[in-house]
C-alpha cells in the first residue's frame, strides 16, 4: 500500500504507549519501523518513563486486543497510528480507549 507520495505507509508505525503511570510520548505519536519489536518499544518507554515497578507480567493490548510483545507491529496486524496500553491484567489502563 502506498500513499500518493510513494511512501510504503507499512513501513512505520506512528506510536504511542499508555501505561499506569503515564503516556510516552507525553504529547503526539513517535515513529517506528513496523518490523521492530513491540517489547524494545515498551521497555523504552518503562525506562523514559521512569517505571520502577516489575513489569513482568505486565499485558500489552490495543483497541482491546491482545499484544503479543514477542512479535513486531506487523506480526500483530498493527498499521497507522497505534496506542498501545500497558500494564498489569485487568488494569483499568486496558480499558480506556
Amino acid at each position: 500500500m502506498q500513499d500518493i507520495l510513494g511512501d510504503d505507509l507499512l513501513k512505520h508505525v506512528k506510536l504511542a504507549i499508555c501505561t499506569p503511570r503515564g503516556t510516552w510520548p507525553t504529547e503526539g505519536f513517535v515513529e517506528v519501523p513496523a518490523q521492530r519489536g513491540v517489547r524494545e518499544q515498551l521497555t523504552h518507554a518503562v525506562e523514559v518513563l521512569g517505571i520502577e515497578d516489575d513489569t513482568n507480567g505486565w499485558e500489552a493490548s490495543s483497541q482491546g486486543l491482545y499484544v503479543d510483545t514477542r512479535t513486531s507491529f506487523v506480526k500483530n496486524g498493527l498499521s497507522g497510528q497505534v496506542i498501545i496500553r500497558y500494564g498489569p491484567p485487568g488494569h483499568p489502563v486496558h480499558h480506556s480507549y
